[in-house]
């Protein structure tokens, strides 16, 4: 079983902003593959089903972003086997808009989710999928960046970013990480 888990903060307010690219992917990947997102524990609204096969548990925690690894913490005390069974979606504001970058491990990045669950499991030996949301240069407070919602004119390449990265989860269940991490890395929406 795999579990894909996408970082975002749950109230409505929240709903259409940056920092909820996570969510979005992970939305995205539920409808193309008729998995519903209607179950429920303490941390996370979930869902399983099949993607190529395999089983997996789409996540969506509800503990916001920066507690993210309280949600992960109590999926790997109750369901999941092996750190290797994670993939954690998120918004990276290093990245330009359009851009994915698959890891199967590394550091948060300065990213407050992944800093937690990091935290939560003591280990950043999971993989993540980083989406990127940069569009202009930032000057100041990057939370309320992370925090707005994009731009009319950013709405179709952001849209474009979350297929893509939805297509990379995809892409990983049917012909590994390693594969999927070689082909969309390097591809790009672009942002005009």
């Amino acid at each position: 079983m795999k579990f894909i888990v996408g970082l975002g903060n749950p109230d409505p307010e929240y709903r259409s902003t940056k920092h909820n690219v996570g969510f979005e992917v992970v939305k995205a990947v539920a409808k193309a593959n008729g998995i519903r997102l209607n179950k429920k524990n303490n941390f996370s609204v979930y869902g399983k089903g099949e993607i190529a096969g395999e089983d997996v548990t789409l996540v969506l925690p509800q503990t916001y972003m920066n507690h993210s690894g309280n949600a992960v913490a109590e999926l790997a005390e109750t369901a999941m086997k092996e750190i290797s069974d994670l993939v954690v979606v998120c918004d990276d504001i290093a990245l330009t808009l359009g851009k994915i970058r698959m890891r199967k491990a590394g550091s948060s990045g300065g990213h407050k989710g992944l800093e937690s669950i990091a935290h939560a499991l003591k280990t950043d030996n999971f993989a993540r999928l980083r989406v990127g949301i940069a569009t202009d240069i930032h000057k100041g407070d990057i939370t309320r960046y992370v925090l707005s919602p994009f731009k009319r004119s950013q709405r179709r390449h952001a849209a474009h970013a979350v297929e893509l990265a939805a297509d990379c989860i995809e892409s990983m269940f049917r012909n590994g990480i390693d594969k999927a991490m070689s082909v969309f890395n390097k591809r790009n929406v672009g942002v005009s």
